[in-house]
């Protein structure tokens, strides 16, 4: 019998883009050289190549975050971006945390 799990679709609220630090690695300062100018360099190399983070929480949101919540460098953005699931526990908190609702899952289960 398949096993069945929730999906859930990003609704574009921005609360993840408002809320956290952006790990930045060297990929992604190749792949989207504004990043490298917006990032906040690392005194010292960080985890797995990590060279930079995006500060969101101190200037209340992220600078490539657009005013209609979409992300400005989406096709380029960085990895940990690419990686991010909705709905994920993270998510939700930060949508708590925005007094965003809750994000609900699609109707359709993947399997």
């Amino acid at each position: 019998m398949p096993i069945s799990r929730k999906h859930f679709e990003c609704d574009g609220c921005g609360a993840c883009c408002r809320s956290k630090l952006v790990d930045v690695y060297e990929i992604d300062t190749l792949r989207n050289p504004r990043i490298a100018e917006q990032m906040y360099p690392l005194c010292e190399p960080g985890l797995d190549g990590e060279v930079g983070y995006l500060n969101c929480i101190s200037n209340g949101r992220c600078v490539f975050l657009r005013d209609d919540n979409r992300c400005g460098i989406y096709t380029t953005r960085p990895s940990v971006c690419v990686l991010y699931q909705a709905g994920s526990d993270d998510c939700q908190q930060c949508r708590l945390e925005a007094g965003v609702p809750l994000l609900e899952p699609t109707r359709h289960a993947q399997v």
